[in-house]
């Protein structure tokens, strides 16, 4: 069990490095996330090469979650191109109170409750900071919220595809349907193709279509099987300081943010690392058995 902490943890530290590499790579968020997802869905097909046959209706299952998953990329993506890696990682940071709010409407028999719309009060409080105080990035950071919201539907469906195959399986799946959609996408953005990505573009897209994707993703579906969607999107909770962090460390990102950011900041990470420390004192057989 130890061991699959260390693992979930590293998880999330690369999730943290992706908006990082997203900002050091010069191509537009729908095109990283073409790159991202085809680099991805190749080295996964090389690796499972006579193993990819699933029941159809199971194969389509888990590429219309593709379709979630690159809607998910591209906006964090974007939101790191509109705003900055801080902007966008505190956005991401609502997920586990989307998934609060998510879960009991697609899982049957699970509940919602007060305690959610208490804690989902405080984090409202958070973005109001930073919106106000960042105006200039506001929009990135309504795009990345809204990137959270997408990774928490894919998050709660993903705990059921589990059960169906094996992990590298699902995420090449996965992978096909999110590169469709942002092949798609492509199409109905502004902005004019780039395609062409630089020798240094082209070393960040490999760390990021193979370690932050089929490794880090992999490894977070097959964590399914013996986490809960609510123990992993716990963990979750420090991508955003992780990111943060990394972005102070390479990109100086904290030149550029005012008092204002850093007190949203605290609040919402303040806010979703302490919901699930009092869920677990006051329903504590909501965590389920993996947890």
């Amino acid at each position: 069990m130890i061991c699959d902490h260390l693992k979930l943890q590293a998880v999330v530290i690369l999730w943290g490095f992706t908006a990082v590499l997203g900002a050091l790579i010069m191509l537009p968020a729908p095109e990283i996330v073409v790159f991202r997802t085809g680099i991805a869905s190749v080295i996964l097909a090389f690796m499972l090469r006579h193993h990819l046959a699933v029941p159809w209706l199971d194969s389509l299952k888990f590429t219309a979650t593709g379709f979630v998953i690159g809607a998910h990329w591209v906006t964090f993506f974007l939101a790191v191109k509109v705003a900055n890696v801080s902007i966008c990682m505190v956005g991401v940071a609502t997920l586990s109170l989307w998934t609060a709010v998510l879960e009991p409407i697609l899982v049957r028999g699970r509940r919602f409750r007060l305690i959610d719309l208490f804690f989902g009060a405080i984090v409202i409080i958070g973005v109001a900071l930073i919106y106000r105080s960042e105006v200039e990035f506001s929009s990135g950071f309504m795009i990345a919220i809204f990137s959270a919201f997408l990774a928490a539907i894919f998050s709660v469906i993903n705990s059921f595809h589990i059960k169906k195959a094996g992990p590298y399986l699902i995420t090449f799946y996965e992978m096909m349907g999110a590169c469709f959609f942002a092949a798609v996408s492509l199409f109905f953005l502004p902005g004019e193709l780039d395609l062409v990505p630089s020798l240094q573009d082209w070393f960040y897209l490999i760390l990021l279509g193979g370690l932050c994707t089929v490794v880090a993703f992999s490894e977070y579906v097959n964590l399914l099987k013996r986490f809960s969607v609510f123990t992993i999107n716990f963990a979750n909770n420090l991508e955003p300081v992780y990111g943060i962090l990394l972005a102070a460390l390479i990109l100086k990102d904290y030149q550029n943010l005012g008092s204002g950011f850093y007190s949203g900041a605290a609040v919402i990470i303040a806010a979703i690392s302490l919901y699930p420390l009092v869920r677990r004192a006051l329903i504590p057989s909501s965590l389920g058995s993996s947890d």
